[in-house]
């Protein structure tokens, strides 16, 4: 069952790129069945969409079933809904002897709408379970604290057992809330999927290298340091060390979140150039290269470097298809790299490149307008999911420290009324040994870095990120638990 969600998530998030790679085409001089070859060959990019439409192929080219009738054996077996009825309508306009350009071009609207209703409603959905997760989280990490008490006042020692069955309560409660959101929200992912590197990202991964490095050149030593007991680093506590020891990973997450903005630059650029390729294209009879060696002396903004890299390449007159493949892998933008491939093979096609660049731009500005109003919702999880930690971290270590000194205090006292027996007070009060405790605090900070490291993970899928920039929300997440135990235990136990 989650294989089989999963696969209609992916194939949802895929269908605008999908609509408007069919409606580029089908102006073309293309036939429907070479259409399908062409998109059924994109097996990275669409991914389980690609698989669906490779099936169609397979279906028409070596087992000469007419697309109609593999229209409909694909939309009787695929996961999508949206997929479903797509070639339902187009199978059924296909027997009625529609042109498949005319039922196309009446349908791309129609998908798009659709995927612009199931966009926004995921971003409403994504705040409803927000305020779900909150609820949740406050009864979990009450029985934590609870917990952490309630074994001296109920004649036991054991507090294990809701210490761990809480703390695995609220990492399964995470990993609940990090599948809904990935299965809920469209795929939108920022860079290409193409599974070619350029050069800024290999960049990023030599950055992460050299960080890890740092990280554990430095709590090496710090933690050398502390053994030895040289000051001050014997009187800081192990949480701090281990914070500093991870604070060169925040390096690659903020160069991978200011990269990202820059990509959203060059897609701004991207929906100005596109246009103006496609109009000057087509005064010039269709001749691309002449066209981007033009619009290459012009300004683009942080465009600009790649127009001129992609005309160097185009020149060379090697492999055209993969001078604007590695245009769109160099801008790092998924977009780019998707609407420059498609225009590409349109125009190749004998497509008209003013009449391609028009419904590229048009479309990509939608989903680009509906990624804005997603990143803004994002903006607010961001800021719950620090609030969150805070709160998780303060509360428990609160509960731990008071429960801490209530034992130290019952200790000291030893048995001052083991000679009444009218009491029993052995069933009120009941000592634990203070190693558990010791104990305690290193669990639950395991506890609370595994917990920011998932709520990082949930930040990255919700962006559709690079996965380096889950270091930019993980680093803080840790800094503050960190923080707030070590303020909790130096001014309230010192306090107490």
């Amino acid at each position: 069952y989650i294989s089989w969600k999963n696969r209609e998530n992916e194939i949802n998030g895929k269908m605008h790129f999908f609509i408007t790679h069919l409606r580029v085409l089908a102006i073309s001089d293309l036939s429907l069945k070479d259409i399908i070859n062409v998109i059924g060959e994109k097996r990275k990019v669409y991914k389980s969409l690609g698989d669906e439409i490779r099936k169609i192929s397979i279906l028409s080219t070596q087992w000469k079933l007419p697309l109609a009738r593999a229209f409909r054996f694909i939309s009787d077996r695929t996961p999508s809904k949206m997929l479903r009825d797509f070639l339902d309508r187009f199978s059924q306009s296909l027997v009625s002897g529609v042109s498949h350009r005319e039922f196309i071009e009446q349908e791309q609207g129609a998908v798009m709408e659709e995927y612009k209703t199931m966009y926004e409603s995921a971003n409403e959905n994504l705040t409803i379970l927000n305020e779900v997760y909150v609820s949740l989280l406050i009864s979990i990490v009450f029985v934590m604290s609870f917990g952490l008490v309630l074994p001296m006042i109920m004649g036991t020692t054991d507090m294990n057992t809701f210490v761990y069955g809480s703390a695995l309560a609220l990492l399964i409660a995470e990993g609940l809330l990090l599948y809904l959101l990935k299965s809920m929200m469209p795929a939108d992912e920022i860079w290409p999927q193409t599974g070619e590197k350029s050069e800024t990202e290999k960049n990023l991964y030599r950055l992460l290298f050299l960080s890890i490095c740092s990280s554990l050149m430095i709590g090496l030593i710090l933690f050398y340091l502390k053994f030895l007991g040289h000051q001050p680093f014997n009187l800081l506590p192990g949480e701090i060390l281990v914070s500093i020891a991870l604070t060169p990973l925040i390096v690659p997450g903020i160069k991978t979140f200011l990269e990202e903005q820059d990509i959203f630059r060059r897609e701004r650029n991207f929906l100005g150039f596109l246009p103006a390729l496609g109009s000057i294209s087509a005064m010039k009879g269709g001749k691309i290269n002449e066209s981007v060696r033009y619009l290459s002396e012009k300004d683009y903004g942080i465009l600009t470097p790649h127009i001129r890299n992609l005309y160097k390449r185009l020149s060379t007159r090697i492999d055209d298809d993969a001078a604007w493949e590695w245009f769109g892998v160099d801008t790092c933008s998924n977009y780019i790299q998707r609407g420059s491939e498609m225009f590409r093979e349109a125009t190749y096609a004998a497509a008209n490149p003013r009449d391609v660049a028009r419904m590229i731009t048009e479309n990509i500005r939608k989903i680009r307008d509906l990624r804005l109003k997603k990143h803004a919702i994002i903006k607010t999880t961001v800021s719950l999911f620090l609030g969150i930690t805070f709160g998780i971290a303060f509360s428990v270590y609160i509960s731990l420290v008071i429960a801490q000194r209530l034992n130290e205090i019952w200790l000291e006292a030893g048995q001052p009324f083991e000679n009444i027996q009218q009491i029993n007070i052995g069933a009120i009060l009941t000592t634990v040994p203070p190693q558990i405790y010791s104990n305690m605090f290193i669990v639950v900070f395991i506890v609370l870095i595994i917990h920011s490291f998932l709520l990082s993970l949930t930040i990255k899928e919700l962006r559709g990120s690079h996965f380096l920039i889950v270091f930019l929300y993980f680093v803080p997440m840790v800094w503050i638990s960190s923080i707030t135990s070590f303020v909790v235990q130096t001014f309230l136990g010192s306090y107490i």
